[in-house]
């Protein structure tokens, strides 16, 4: 993990080309004292990191997170409200040590973040 307990794990799995996990964020993180004091937001970028390791972690291979098509964030996500996040990955194979993927950050019916992101295995 990059920045050490900011979320953990509560699961992860994939089926044929699709992962699926979900997170549960650490609300008390000192990260929030930054950004921002007064309303605790996830960084976008702790969230593409985020969507990184996971893949990292099912996929067991270390990734580098070439270019990044597309970002949306729709709404912000504030740690004091949404604690627990899923996040959807569809993997579309490019080439033979690339692949482009669909980042779905949500939990219920709201949707974060949708994001598509090419990777490449180091």
């Amino acid at each position: 993990m990059l920045i050490k307990d900011f979320y953990k794990i509560d699961q992860l799995s994939s089926i044929e080309t699709d992962l699926n996990a979900s997170i549960v964020l650490n609300p008390e993180h000192e990260v929030y004292k930054g950004h921002f004091p007064s309303q605790p937001v996830v960084p976008g970028v702790i969230q593409l990191q985020i969507v990184k390791e996971l893949l990292e972690k099912q996929l067991n291979q270390k990734l580098f997170m070439g270019s990044i098509a597309q970002v949306k964030y729709l709404i912000p996500i504030t740690p004091l409200e949404f604690t627990e996040l899923n996040i959807s990955v569809a993997i579309k194979s490019d080439e033979s040590n690339t692949f482009k993927t669909n980042v779905s950050i949500h939990f219920g019916d709201t949707v974060f973040t949708k994001a598509k992101i090419t990777f490449t295995y180091l």
